[in-house]
């Protein structure tokens, strides 16, 4: 059969676009031309296209829910033809408040809902900009159907019915956003609320899309194009509880239409952002301990304490033009550069080597404190030589009292905030076309997408003090165990006086360990090219419709820690003639006998502060007085030699061995037939093939040896078939019912696929990663069915399955060396390359041993697990509650369930990453010109680290967060809006083992906004 008839000209189309009374786009709204029985559904801007239409006159009908149906009679005669329709509500009791309230936005998205084919949750443009989110996220979390982690109080990773974050994928208009961590999830903290017309979110795939999609896709939609002038001012100021300091935010938005006929289409926006943001977290990790009364428990390892005061900035500006060239030819462009700026000054203070490994560590017994020996080769607490308990056997295990090893971390850095930054940018420019060919339509798209998070020039200072000082702690309660004293930094200028500077190395118990400074650099860089082509074979009520494409994806990726140096006080001026001496005469003397101390001890003391102070929270946690963030910040140091002040010491080498590299190609092809079957029942079947080529390089590092060898790189691939049938029958326009199949992926996590080694044989652990990881698979079975009652009305209930296979787990087992050998470069090995020969000989040592013995090592090493199955179940309703008395009528309720039954074969591995339960419900007032919104959103607990075994698992907690907003209209153009977060003031906490374990536990505190938003146009 000739495909000529296909690409024919002479055809006539239908163009045009379908608004509302106040010019504002409908996308999803059903265009049919009766006499045909053919039809379309509007784009996200309202837009419509009836191809092949012969002459004549046709009755056109536009129905959409929650208004009036539109007919007009449109006549075709040789020519193509552009009509708009206009829609005016339906329901009169809605007109006064649509315009104004959340009614409009819950009525577009369940259009676009209703007439997809695919299983998909739409936020409208209206929703997403109803409040100034500082993320995309933060607007996300408001709608059902999504769980949000947080970071630092604000939404960072989107997790769809409940798996990973990494088992779901993040699009901009449709291409994906390649994460800069060491897993694929995408951190969405970058992207402001006010840069997206709507968001997609599907559940069920179509072939004609990526296949990674586990938990499903996200796709923002940034603004295009209004219909007509659109100019919109918000300006505003917030408040976060626990710093007690302002926010900022401002947002302009314009666009319009310009040339003849409206050809050219423009839509611009900038967000700038500014936030003040505080935090206080305690983290531990737990395991068994035999106490001195011989009983075991279940105590801490450590108790680590931080606090952290942070600014936040972000700022975001996008453009989109869109070129009609004429009905048949349109081109469009966006551009986006968001960024995100974070300073962090951040405090800790570290309880450690408080567990079962360290007794000598705890309270001792009259007659051995102090630094008196002690020899105990079976732990028994029974002293060897003496044969005396030198441990004190009245040590309550629920108040016991260390001498442990303190640490205190103080991070700032090297910028006009004095704060450790962190930099995220997503910067993205795309082009695409869409075109009409006779019947067939062509769309083509090319893009590129740079994603960057850079932590540059980080400065910490770390001191320790060592079995010195008694610390007193409290297990009473295990969600929030506490160091009740012992632990401050005492008389520092005191312990100055009469003493040399040289002999200044410590004041009180302290002693500075370390002072460093690190740059870190990620980045994905992402290229695109995609081409799709559609072919109506069959018209009319038995319409089939053919579509095939193919798309590359081209990735690279760095992640790597550039530089990272560590500083000492310079030699004492009172010695620097002595040492210089002995230098000359070649003597080799010990830096460490001429440092000059005092300067370094005294400006720590005048500028010590208690950065708990500063946080407006009732914690048990004080880290007490410590140097501050500005003062180390801005210490006389360098990374690439002496100053003044202080001596380069060091250049490290094994950050350098955590470095890796990235390539990846994704060649697609894909083909899938949409049958109708009369106007009730539509079938999709189709399947995508796609061929994944990967090249990682990594280094192996040798810890004892200090040495890094050259890079060592390997490549992969994988050949995926994903096949897809997803049918959707409606008996009744008020009902819809789906059903689909679907294959979906997810790629090794970028580092468990690099060929990075870390081997210290004294320590005997060894970890690497795993080239030959597999993909983890899942097979997806979903049906779902929904019920429109009216207006913003919907009650829908589904299942689905999801078959898993390869999914990804951490695993640690025991390995002879004769085993990893040949990864542990042998000692001549390492001179050939070029290590140090002094260095090596220490190596040696620990090497000769351990392969005499052929002693284990702990190895951790990614893997793929064997075969989970989750069966999960949704519910959704929402509903106008205009069976109410006045004035509760005005009431609408909006609420989802996810549930999960998570299943694996007996001896796998848990599935990590997934949560049983996620519960978002809302309830909304809206008047004519007023609004207020209750949102609450609840997920249960679920597993995250898998441990050696189950005292060693970690949880996500189960969380409750609390939201609520309000608009108030002064004029039709003119609104206040005010919302608050976190009233419940929900902390991000995970336990081990059981609930009552704290394993961390970060608190943010409440945040509040308030402002005034103008609609010029």
């Amino acid at each position: 059969m000739s495909v000529i008839p296909y690409l024919s000209f002479s055809q006539s189309i239908i163009t045009g676009r379908i608004i509302d009374d106040n010019n504002l786009s409908l996308p999803g709204a059903t265009i049919k031309i009766e006499e045909l029985s053919r039809g379309a559904v509007s784009d996200q801007n309202g837009n419509y296209a009836l191809v092949d239409v012969p002459n004549g006159a046709y009755n056109v009908t536009v129905t959409y829910i929650g208004y009036e149906v539109s007919k007009q009679i449109i006549t075709v005669a040789g020519q193509n033809v552009k009509t708009n329709f206009k829609l005016s509500l339906a329901d009169n009791n809605l007109q006064a408040v649509v315009v104004t309230g959340n009614r409009s936005a819950t009525l577009k998205a369940l259009n676009q809902q209703k007439n997809s084919d695919r299983i998909v949750n739409v936020i409208s443009a209206d929703q997403v900009g109803r409040f100034p989110d500082p993320n995309i996220g933060d607007a996300l979390k408001r709608v059902p159907g999504i769980y949000v982690q947080l970071d630092q109080g604000e939404a960072s990773l989107v997790s769809i019915r409940g798996t990973d974050p990494s088992k779901s994928t993040i699009n901009i208009n449709g291409s994906s956003i390649a994460g800069t961590g060491e897993n694929r999830a995408v951190g969405i903290s970058a992207i402001p609320a006010d840069m997206v017309q709507s968001v997609e979110v599907t559940k069920a795939i179509t072939p004609d899309m990526d296949g990674d999609a586990i938990g499903g896709v996200v796709n923002l939609v940034t603004r295009k194009a209004p219909f007509s002038r659109l100019l919109s001012i918000t300006a505003g100021t917030g408040y976060s509880d626990i710093v007690q300091k302002p926010a900022y935010n401002a947002n302009l938005v314009y666009g319009d239409r310009f040339l003849k006929d409206k050809k050219l289409g423009v839509m611009a926006s900038v967000s700038y952002y500014q936030q003040f943001l505080g935090s206080d977290d305690h983290q531990t990790t737990w395991e068994d301990v035999k106490w001195v009364d011989q009983q075991t428990y279940f105590m801490p390892r450590f108790l680590n304490m931080v606090q952290n005061n942070l600014e936040r900035i972000r700022q975001s500006y996008t453009v989109g033009i869109d070129y009609k060239l004429n009905a048949k030819n349109t081109l469009t462009f966006t551009g986006i550069y968001n960024k995100y700026n974070d300073w962090r000054k951040i405090s800790t203070l570290k309880v450690d080597d408080i567990g079962a490994g360290y007794p000598k560590n705890w309270q001792r017994a009259a007659g051995w404190e102090g630094n008196r020996k002690i020899t105990d080769a079976n732990n028994d607490y029974i002293d060897d030589v003496a044969g005396e308990y030198y441990l004190n056997v009245n040590n309550d295990p629920k108040h016991p009292v260390y001498q442990p090893e303190l640490e205190r971390h103080i991070e700032g850095g090297l910028n006009n905030r004095n704060g450790s930054q962190i930099i995220q940018k997503i910067i993205n420019f795309g082009l695409e076309g869409e075109h009409i060919l006779g019947k067939v339509k062509v769309n083509w798209k090319g893009s590129y997408l740079k994603n960057v998070t850079d932590r540059p020039d980080v400065i910490e200072l770390e001191l320790e003090s060592e079995n010195e000082k008694s610390v007193q702690m409290d297990y009473t309660n295990p969600r929030f165990i506490k160091a009740n004293n012992g632990f401050e930094v005492e008389n520092i200028l005191e312990n100055l006086k009469d003493k040399p500077s040289y002999r200044a190395d410590s004041a009180d118990t302290w002693y500075m360990d370390n002072f460093t400074g690190t740059d870190k650099r990620a980045s994905t860089n992402q290229y695109l090219v995609q081409l799709d082509i559609a072919v109506p074979l069959v018209e009319g009520k038995f319409s089939n419709i053919l579509k095939f494409g193919a798309k590359y994806r081209g990735l690279t990726l760095n992640n790597e820690t550039t530089r990272r140096v560590r500083w000492t006080p310079q030699i004492d001026p009172a010695l620097r003639a002595k040492y210089e001496a002995e230098l000359a005469a070649g003597k080799n003397p010990k830096v460490a006998d001429y440092v000059g101390w005092a300067p370094f001890w005294s400006g720590f003391a005048n500028n010590s502060t208690n950065i708990s102070k500063t946080l407006n929270i009732e914690s048990d946690y004080n880290v007490g007085n410590a140097g501050s963030s500005e003062w180390i910040s801005n210490l006389n140091k360098s990374y690439y030699g002496d100053t003044e002040d202080f001596m380069l010491n060091r250049v490290y080498q094994d950050v350098l061995g955590n470095n890796y590299y990235g390539d990846e190609a994704i060649a697609a092809g894909y083909v899938m037939s949409t049958q109708n079957i009369g106007e009730k029942l539509s079938l999709i079947l189709g399947g995508r093939l796609e061929h994944s080529s990967v090249k990682y390089e990594g280094y192996n590092y040798n810890v004892r040896a200090d040495f890094i060898p050259a890079k060592q790189s390997t490549k992969s691939e994988f050949l995926n078939f994903m096949p897809a049938f997803l049918a959707r029958y409606a008996p009744t326009k008020n009902q819809v019912y789906r059903f689909a199949y679907t294959s979906t992926i997810s790629r090794p996590n970028y580092k468990d696929i690099s060929p990075y080694i870390s081997v210290n044989v004294r320590d005997k652990v060894i970890s690497q990663g795993n080239p030959d990881i597999k993909p983890t698979l899942s097979n997806n079975f979903d049906l779902l069915g929904e019920l429109y009652t009216g207006n913003t009305g919907l009650v829908s209930a589904g299942v689905y399955f999801k078959n898993i296979t390869n999914y990804r787990i951490l695993s640690r087992d025991l390995v002879p060396f004769s085993e990893v050998i040949d990864i542990a470069e042998s000692p001549e090995s390492l001179l050939q390359q070029g290590a140090n020969p002094a260095t090596v000989a220490s190596y040696k040592t620990d090497y000769d041993k351990l392969k005499a013995s052929n002693g284990n090592l702990e190895r951790t090493r990614p893997g793929n697990g064997g075969t989970a199955n989750i069966l999960g179940m949704e519910f959704s309703f929402q509903q106008g509650l205009s069976f109410l008395p006045r004035p509760f009528n005005n009431l609408t309720v909006y609420s989802n369930y996810t549930h999960n039954f998570i299943f694996v074969k007996k001896g796998d591995p848990k599935l990590p990453g997934t949560a049983a339960d996620i519960l978002n419900l809302s309830l909304a007032y809206e008047v004519k010109k007023f609004n207020i919104r209750l949102s609450y959103n609840s997920t249960s607990d679920f597993i995250t680290i898998l441990g050696t075994n189950s005292k060693g698992d970690v949880y996500y907690d189960k969380a409750h967060y609390l939201d609520a907003s309000v608009n108030y209209f002064l004029t039709t153009k003119l609104s206040l809006y005010a919302s608050a977060n976190n009233l419940l003031n929900q902390d991000q906490r995970r336990y081990q083992y059981k609930p009552e374990y704290t394993y961390s536990s970060l608190y943010t505190g409440a945040t509040a906004t308030i402002g005034l938003k103008y609609n010029l146009y």
